[in-house]
């Protein structure tokens, strides 16, 4: 069995855009595992960018999607702001071809331009504020090529908006560990609080993670201020028609004209 850390760790850690990834990289795969929608999102990305386009996938992590990215023929980059999770990308998907820069995508920019930058997995949200979000956006805005897309898959938040308790969730992992998540939302700063704690052989260990949701109208609104307009909007990677009943989205955007 596997443990995030070979110890039982009760101290208090500083809080980074590093610790989530540094602290969850271990069991990442087990809380994200690779799934036919992963494909089908490596696969879309590959056709926005077009027979050897670029793109560059924000908070690649260990590569779920990456790899079926990259294996689509996408001259791909990823970034993130865990090392840990980078070295454990490279581990799984060594011949993949991904370049990897480890950086901090909700304040830093590559300088370079690509013809999808993408974020999945609703990590769009790791910016804290509303005016983080909105930097990220317009950094999304600035490295993307005149013609290319930017696209954001994100949950939607009414049922977590909704919540009025702390919520107790409990996740068994195929190596023998366990993960049991605390959930609290704190409705007017749109955050979500959870604490995630990975259970094994007697040890344990806790990684908090902190989001701030926003409607996809919120959404469209810092896409308008960063320069860019909506494109489509669906319910996953395949393109079903996002309705009132879609608990996620896959929103698509270009450079506004």
């Amino acid at each position: 069995m596997t443990t995030t850390q070979d110890r039982t760790d009760d101290r208090p850690q500083a809080f980074g855009e590093n610790t989530y990834g540094d602290g969850l990289a271990a069991v990442y795969d087990f809380m994200y595992p690779t799934t036919p929608d992963a494909q089908s999102a490596g696969e879309h990305v590959a056709r926005l960018a077009g027979p050897g386009g670029t793109a560059l996938e924000l908070g690649v992590g260990t590569g779920r999607v990456a790899a079926f990215t990259a294996a689509a023929g996408v001259r791909l980059t990823g970034v993130d702001a865990s090392q840990k999770m980078l070295d454990t990308l490279h581990e799984r998907h060594p011949d993949s071809g991904i370049r990897t820069l480890l950086l901090d995508f909700t304040s830093q920019s590559t300088g370079e331009t690509f013809d999808v930058v993408y974020v999945p997995l609703s990590t769009f949200f790791v910016g804290r504020t509303q005016e983080a979000q909105l930097a990220t956006m317009r950094l999304m805005r600035e490295q993307v090529a005149d013609g290319g897309h930017v696209v954001v898959e994100a949950f939607e938040p009414r049922d977590y908006h909704a919540l009025s308790e702390v919520r107790t969730d409990t996740h068994p992992f195929p190596d023998g560990s366990l993960m049991i998540d605390t959930t609290a939302v704190e409705r007017s700063l749109q955050l979500i609080v959870v604490s995630h704690t990975t259970i094994d052989r007697g040890r344990h260990e806790t990684v908090k993670e902190v989001v701030r949701y926003a409607f996809p109208a919120e959404l469209d609104l810092m896409a308008r201020l960063a320069g860019l307009e909506l494109v489509e909007r669906s319910e996953d990677w395949n393109g079903t028609p996002f309705n009132a009943h879609s608990i996620r989205h896959v929103s698509t955007y270009r450079v506004a004209v």
